[in-house]
């Protein structure tokens, strides 16, 4: 009789955890918008995961990282999803991290942190140098991807920000705002933010050697005059009280600019990182002709756009294959440490 009756346990046990696991879908069913968000959430936490084990390197990066980032592709290609809180608590998730090392002193090397777009962040010891952050508002009507509150944080954290051209996800008026607001240099092209005084214009069609101060110390920049197809778009070249050099292309695209571009290095100091646009026009024969020790692109995944013009990471890996420098593929919110 026991032996029935444990049998008969077992039985009922068997069929009541299919029946839970399934009681858990249930809701799903008819409510497509539902189920999406759900996966979009499920797909986000194995991200979250790979990405921790894998943390941002030189070199073959791992499958488990290549799938990650190949998983975002997939979300962040899915049109439904702009503008949804699901992709706003994504960011906002791996900016408060961001955040949290920002905070922290650097005693030696360069962190590199990238967010939304093409905006970058370059830390060291002394200054802490901001490039086209932009909190992206990808829909009308919908909050941005970076809460105003997690950027002003951000903000508070840079000594400088340089602004590339004058299109509005690189040149963000709130983000611009909150450096001015806080005395705090923000660097822009002319034709940009006319008749914002509080902010420095600088342009010419030859390179240009300037200084800023900052409380960290003295930055000595290079201004290339490049271009957007006909859009000027400054690259800035700094170079920080350590001696570390960096640049940042904007979103650098035109033919012409090639003639002097892939002889660049001659022109510029020994570069340490070179923060490049991954649509850059002939990618890896640029990147040769800045000479980096360190390639890091963005601009993948620019919500908004068409499908096909939203640079996937898993086309940026094609093209990097053609690389010869040392490289890595970041998302919003990691951090490369530049020892």
């Amino acid at each position: 009789m026991r032996k029935h009756v444990l049998g008969l346990a077992l039985l009922l046990f068997s069929l009541y955890m299919p029946l839970q696991a399934q009681e858990k879908t249930v809701p799903f069913w008819g409510k497509q918008e539902v189920y999406l968000m759900n996966q979009t959430e499920q797909t986000f936490q194995v991200v979250e995961a790979l990405l921790k084990e894998n943390p941002p390197s030189a070199g073959k990066p791992a499958l488990a990282r290549k799938a990650a980032l190949q998983l975002l592709d997939g979300v962040f290609h899915d049109t439904r999803l702009d503008g949804s809180e699901a992709l706003s608590r994504f960011m906002e998730s791996r900016l408060s991290r961001l955040l949290e090392d920002l905070q922290k002193p650097l005693k030696k090397g360069v962190k590199v942190y990238k967010l939304y777009n093409d905006g970058f962040i370059v830390k060291t010891k002394s200054v802490t140098v901001a490039f086209d952050l932009y909190r992206g508002e990808v829909m009308k009507a919908s909050p941005a991807l970076i809460s105003d509150k997690t950027m002003q944080a951000i903000v508070a954290q840079c000594d400088i920000m340089f602004l590339s051209h004058n299109h509005p996800d690189h040149i963000d008026p709130v983000v611009v705002k909150m450096f001015t607001d806080q005395g705090k240099q923000v660097v822009a092209p002319s034709n940009s933010l006319i008749g914002n005084e509080s902010v420095t214009h600088i342009r010419s069609e030859q390179i240009l050697d300037q200084t800023f101060q900052t409380k960290g110390g003295k930055l000595d920049v290079k201004i290339l005059p490049g271009h957007q197809s006909e859009l000027i778009n400054n690259i800035h070249v700094v170079t920080t009280p350590e001696g570390f050099t960096f640049a940042q292309t904007g979103d650098q695209y035109n033919k012409e600019d090639l003639v002097w571009l892939l002889d660049v290095k001659k022109q510029i100091p020994a570069l340490d990182i070179l923060l490049i646009n991954c649509w850059a026009n002939r990618l890896s024969d640029t990147i040769e002709g800045f000479s980096p020790k360190l390639v890091l692109t963005g601009h993948e995944n620019e919500l908004g756009h068409t499908i096909d013009h939203r640079e996937s990471y898993w086309t940026s890996f094609i093209k990097l294959e053609d690389v010869k420098r040392p490289n890595c593929l970041m998302t919003w919110g990691e951090v490369y440490w530049y020892k």
